[in-house]
């Protein structure tokens, strides 16, 4: 016996079965909660459990945030890091390209809902240019062809490295909005 279903109850179907998914996971984190164990935030293992579109991705990070403590322990464990030297050496080249650079965060702000991380790198910063130059970050801030994009790279790299270590713990996204070039 073969049933036929519109595009919109398969849909709906779907749906269902990343909710009952969503769920599976909460009681899986909070077991694990329960057991003394720390839980992560892991994009790869939303995959697994099947959470694949953005919005479920989204409502899941929103679940795991309520699970670990919210802002309040997000903003404790951010605070933890201000201050503290970070390199690009500790993280994947897919992540920092061709930009060799320590840096500190020196302030975290919490507003509509995001946190905002401010810093400066620390003197001796390189980046690889594309054309075989290696600079540092002051000569490459200065070159008037590339220098309008450095700054907004570091930015990037930082916060994409910021967030590999905030995000699968406290399941929020940071912004970088600033990081300045220390001259050398």
């Amino acid at each position: 016996m073969k049933i036929i279903i519109s595009n919109n109850q398969y849909s709906l179907l779907k749906e269902s079965i990343a909710y009952k998914n969503i769920i599976a996971l909460e009681k899986h984190w909070r077991k694990q909660l329960k057991s003394g164990k720390q839980i992560r935030y892991d994009n790869d293992e939303l995959e697994m459990w099947g959470i694949t579109k953005r919005l479920d991705k989204n409502r899941t990070q929103l679940l795991f945030q309520e699970l670990v403590g919210d802002e309040a322990f997000a903003e404790k464990f951010i605070k933890k890091l201000l201050n503290k030297t970070f390199s690009t050496k500790d993280f994947s080249e897919k992540i920092t390209g061709g930009f060799d650079f320590e840096w500190t965060i020196t302030e975290v702000q919490y507003k509509d809902f995001d946190f905002y991380l401010y810093g400066a790198t620390l003197p001796g910063g390189t980046v690889s240019i594309m054309d075989g130059r290696n600079l540092t970050l002051q000569e490459a801030l200065e070159d008037e062809n590339i220098g309008w994009e450095i700054q907004e790279e570091v930015n990037d790299v930082v916060q994409d490295c910021m967030n590999l270590i905030i995000l699968p713990i406290t399941g929020y996204d940071v912004e970088v909005p600033l990081i300045i070039i220390d001259e050398e």
